[in-house]
C-alpha cells in the first residue's frame, strides 16, 4: 500500500493535533456523569482516524497479466481411448471434450480470450497445431502425454507461456516425465475427462515371455486376463505361432495352446513350450468372448503379439578329447535331440610317439595303426597324434586336427576339452583358446578327470588365465576307492540350467538318487567373481568344487571337475534321460550370447519411431575396417511389402551401422541386414524382429487415471480440473503468476467501505450521546 498524496503525514497531524484534542475537550465535562462517555469518545476518535485515512489517498497496489500478452495453450488428446462409452452415458468420453472445447455455450474460452492468447493443440503418438478443435477425430494410435508436453514446451521455450490446459483423461503411453523435466514446463492445467469405473471389457494385461535353459520348454509366456464384462460367459484363448517366413497369411496358423475357461475378474495365464528352430519367431495370444452377443468397450486390448529371438538356426560346439569315453558318448546322444546344437568331435585315438627311427619300420613314417589301409598320404606320421573327426561338416573341417588359426577356431560357439593334457597344444594353439573366450565371446568347458586341470600340468598356461579355479592348489584325481556325492550350492539353486527338476522337493529327491562318483579333480580355490554351483563331498566329508562358472573377456567359462560324471546315465534310462537333459542344458549356457560375424539389434520404440543398429567383424573378430549394411524390412502381413535401406556408418566406429524407421503400421515386423566387404564378398547376415501395438497400451487401462494427472498438475505449479471447474479457469489463471505482469493501483477512498466505517463510527456516537440526553 501507498499514499498517492504528496503529504500524507499532515493529514494525520491535523487529526493527532487539532481534530482529536477538539473532541476530547467537547467530551471532558460529561465523562464524569456517563460511563458510556468513553465509548462514545473513542468512536468519534475512530471516525477521525478514517476520514484522515481517506485524506491521505492510499493506494492498493497489486501485479496482474497484462492483458493479450500472455500465451495458455489448449492441449486436446485425440487418442483413440477417448472413444471409449462410459457406462452411464451413451456418449464417448471424446464427443463431450469435443463439445468441452468447441460449443458457444462454453463462455470459459471466450473469457479467456480476453487476457490471453489462446493456442490450440492436438495430439496422440506427437504434438500438432490445429486451427480448430473440430479437426478432433480420436483415432490415434497412442497418448503420448509426456512426450507432448516435453515437444510443446520446447516450441514455446522463448515465448510468454501463463500455462498449459490439458485435455486427457489421464491414460499415457509413454514413459512418466522426471521432476526436473516437469520443473521446466510452465503451469499444466489438466482437465480429467471420463468417469470412474468399470468399463464393460476383457482384455490381456501384463504380458511377459522368459528364454531360458531349462529343461526342454525355454519359452514361457505369462499373461494376466481382466474380465470386465456384464456376461460370465467362458473365454476362448488361444496362443499360436506366426510364421515369419511365409509371405502370406491367408492360411490359418495351428495353435500351440487353445482353452476355454471362466474367469472370474481376473485369469493368470501360464504356458511353457518348446519352440523349434532359431532366429527371430512371433506369437499372437488372444483371448474372446465364446457369446456372441457380448459387448466390449474394445476389442484392441484382446489380442497381443510378441517377439521370441531363438538365437541363431545351428550352434556348433568343437569337443576335443585325449580319448575314446563315456562321457561323449552321452554327450553326443544328448545334443542329437537337440536340432539347434551341433557337436563337431575330435577324438585322439593313439598318443604320438617319441620321434626316432624303429629297426622294424625302414622307409614308415605314418603310424602303425594305419598300416594296411592304403591311406599312407592322408595318415599322421607316428610321431603324431592319430585324430579321428566326428560329425565334421565337410573333408577338409579339422582335416590338419585342432585349429591354428583363429578364422578356423572362430566359426565355433564353444568348446569342450575333455581328459586332454595341456602339451596337446602348442603355445599359439593355447594362446588362440583364451582369445577364442575373451575376444571371440566364445564359450569354453573343461571336463576334470585325468590329464585335466592340474593333472593336465595346466598351471602357467593361457588356458588357465581363462579358467574359473586356480590350478596351483590341487591334487592329482581321486582314484576309484574314493566316493563323493554331488550337491548343488546356495547359487547353483537359482541358476535354472544347474536344476533337472522345477521343483526344489523333487530336485532333492534326484540328488539323492544319483550315483556316487569316483573320479575328481580335488581343485579348492576358486578365483574372485567365479561362482561355485554345484560341489562334491568325499568320505572325509571333505568339500570340493565340482562346477564353477565365470565370466572372461566377452565369453564364459565352466570347469566340471568331476571326471566320471558318465555313471549317472548308467543307472536307469530315467537317470539317463536326466544325464542328457543336463548336458543340453550346459550347453545352451554355454553358446548363450555368443556373438556372431554379423548381429542386428533393435533398440526400444520410442514413440512411432525404432533404432536398428548392426555390427560387423572380420573372420578373426576383429571390427570390419570397411563394409556395406544393406537392411530389408517386412511386416508380417499378406498385403505387406519389403522395404530396402543401406544403413548408416557409426562416424568414428567401425563395423558399425544404424537405421532409424519411422513405424506407421501396428504388427510384427522383421528385419534382416546383409553385410558386404569393400570388394563385395558378403560377411555375413543377420536378422531381427519386434512387435509394435501401440494400441495395446493406449486400451491398457479404461477407466481415467487421476494419479497422472494430478502428478502433473503438483509437479509444474497448476491444478487438477474437472470440467464443471472450467468456468473458474479465467479467474484462477488471471490470479496466478505470468511471464508479462503489469502493476496496478486502486485508490482506496474508492472503496465504500471506508466510508460507511467512518459513517458508522460517528452515527454510533451520536446515538450514544442522544441516549445520554446529551445530543
Amino acid at each position: 500500500m501507498v499514499f498517492a498524496s504528496n503529504l500524507p503525514w499532515l493529514a494525520f497531524a491535523i487529526a493527532l493535533v487539532v481534530l482529536l484534542p477538539m473532541a476530547w475537550l467537547s467530551w471532558k465535562g460529561s465523562l464524569s456523569r456517563n460511563r458510556n462517555r468513553w465509548l462514545a469518545l473513542a468512536l468519534r476518535f475512530l471516525g477521525i482516524l478514517f476520514i484522515a485515512f481517506a485524506i491521505a489517498d492510499p493506494q492498493v497496489t497489486s501485479e496482474r497479466p497484462v492483458q493479450g500478452a500472455n500465451i495458455v495453450a489448449l492441449l486436446a488428446d485425440n487418442g483413440k481411448s477417448l472413444s471409449i462409452k462410459e457406462p452411464s452415458s451413451e456418449r464417448a468420453r471424446g464427443e463431450e471434450l469435443r463439445d468441452l472445447l468447441t460449443q458457444p455455450s462454453q463462455s470459459w474460452s471466450a473469457k479467456l480470450k480476453d487476457n490471453f492468447q489462446l493456442r490450440n493443440y492436438l495430439f496422440d503418438s506427437q504434438v500438432r497445431r490445429t486451427s480448430s478443435f473440430e479437426n478432433l477425430n480420436f483415432e490415434g494410435e497412442q497418448s503420448a502425454i509426456s512426450t507432448s508436453l516435453r515437444g510443446l514446451g520446447e516450441r514455446l521455450e522463448n515465448k510468454p507461456v501463463a500455462g498449459i490446459v490439458l485435455f486427457s483423461d489421464g491414460n499415457s503411453t509413454d514413459l512418466e516425465l522426471s521432476q526436473e523435466e516437469l520443473s521446466k514446463l510452465p503451469p499444466v492445467y489438466p482437465v480429467l475427462i471420463g468417469e470412474d469405473g468399470d468399463v464393460t471389457d476383457l482384455s490381456i494385461q501384463e504380458l511377459t515371455v522368459k528364454t531360458t535353459a531349462f529343461g526342454d520348454t525355454p519359452v514361457s509366456v505369462s499373461a494376466k486376463l481382466l474380465d470386465r464384462r456384464s456376461s460370465e460367459g467362458p473365454v476362448k484363448i488361444q496362443l499360436r505361432r506366426l510364421d515369419s517366413r511365409r509371405e502370406s497369411t491367408a492360411m490359418p496358423y495351428p495353435a500351440l495352446d487353445e482353452r476355454s475357461v471362466k474367469i472370474e475378474g481376473s485369469f493368470d495365464y501360464d504356458y511353457e513350450w518348446s519352440a523349434a528352430g532359431g532366429g527371430t519367431q512371433f506369437f499372437e495370444l488372444s483371448a474372446y468372448s465364446d457369446s456372441p452377443e457380448a459387448q466390449e468397450a474394445t476389442l484392441d486390448n484382446n489380442r497381443q503379439l510378441f517377439a521370441v529371438d531363438r538365437g541363431k538356426e545351428n550352434y556348433r560346439i568343437l569337443y576335443v578329447t585325449g580319448r575314446p569315453n563315456w562321457e561323449y558318448k552321452f554327450l553326443n546322444r544328448a545334443l542329437s535331440a537337440d536340432a539347434q546344437l551341433d557337436l563337431v568331435g575330435l577324438l585322439r585315438v593313439a598318443s604320438r610317439e617319441p620321434k626316432f627311427d624303429f629297426k622294424s619300420r625302414a622307409g614308415e613314417n605314418s603310424n602303425a595303426l594305419y598300416r594296411g589301409f592304403g591311406r599312407e598320404d592322408e595318415t599322421e606320421r607316428y610321431d603324431e597324434a592319430v585324430l579321428i573327426r566326428m560329425n565334421a561338416r565337410d573333408a577338409n573341417e579339422l582335416k590338419t586336427g585342432f585349429p591354428d588359426e583363429a578364422e578356423e577356431l572362430f566359426a565355433y560357439d564353444a568348446l569342450i576339452i575333455d581328459d586332454l593334457e595341456a602339451d596337446f597344444f602348442s603355445f599359439s594353439q593355447q594362446t588362440l583358446i583364451r582369445d577364442f573366450v575373451k575376444r571371440r565371446g566364445g564359450g569354453l568347458l573343461m571336463l576334470g578327470g585325468v590329464n585335466a586341470l592340474e593333472d593336465g600340468n595346466y598351471q602357467n598356461t593361457p588356458i588357465a588365465q581363462a579358467l574359473p579355479l586356480y590350478l596351483d592348489g590341487g591334487t592329482p584325481p581321486k582314484g576309484s576307492d574314493q566316493r563323493a556325492r554331488w550337491e548343488l550350492t546356495r547359487n547353483g539353486w537359482v541358476e535354472p540350467w544347474v536344476r533337472i527338476r522345477a521343483f526344489e522337493t523333487e530336485e532333492r529327491m534326484r540328488i539323492q538318487e544319483m550315483p556316487s562318483f569316483r573320479v575328481f579333480n580335488s581343485s579348492q580355490r576358486i578365483k574372485p567373481g567365479a561362482q561355485s554351483l554345484a560341489t562334491i563331498e568325499d568320505l572325509s566329508t571333505e568339500t570340493y568344487p565340482a562346477l564353477v562358472t565365470h565370466r572372461f573377456g566377452l565369453g564364459r567359462v565352466a570347469a566340471l571337475t568331476v571326471g566320471d560324471f558318465w555313471r549317472w546315465g548308467m543307472q536307469s534310462p530315467g537317470t539317463q534321460a536326466d544325464l542328457a537333459q543336463f548336458w543340453r542344458q550346459i550347453s545352451r549356457w554355454l553358446v548363450k550370447d555368443t556373438p556372431d560375424r554379423v548381429e542386428l539389434s533393435a533398440g526400444p520404440i520410442e514413440g512411432s519411431t525404432i533404432t536398428l543398429k548392426a555390427n560387423a567383424r572380420q573372420e578373426d573378430y576383429n571390427s570390419l575396417t570397411s563394409g556395406i549394411a544393406r537392411l530389408t524390412v517386412r511386416r508380417l502381413d499378406a498385403a505387406s511389402e519389403k522395404r530396402e535401406y543401406e544403413m548408416n556408418i557409426v562416424s568414428n566406429v567401425q563395423g558399425q551401422f544404424y537405421s532409424e524407421l519411422a513405424l506407421k503400421e501396428s504388427g510384427a515386423y522383421l528385419a534382416e541386414v546383409t553385410v558386404t566387404g569393400f570388394n563385395g564378398e558378403v560377411i555375413g547376415t543377420a536378422e531381427t524382429g519386434w512387435v509394435y501395438q501401440p494400441l495395446v497400451k493406449e486400451f491398457t487401462s479404461l477407466s481415467p487415471n487421476k494419479a497422472t494427472l494430478e502428478r502433473l498438475a503438483e509437479g509444474t505449479g497448476g491444478r487438477l480440473l474437472r470440467s464443471e471447474d472450467l468456468e473458474r479457469l479465467p479467474e484462477l489463471l488471471a490470479t496466478q503468476s505470468s511471464p508479462v505482469m503489469e502493476i496496478w493501483s486502486e485508490p482506496l477512498w474508492h472503496r465504500n467501505w471506508l466510508f460507511i466505517l467512518a459513517l458508522a463510527s460517528f452515527l454510533a456516537e451520536w446515538l450514544l450521546r442522544r441516549k445520554g440526553g446529551l445530543a
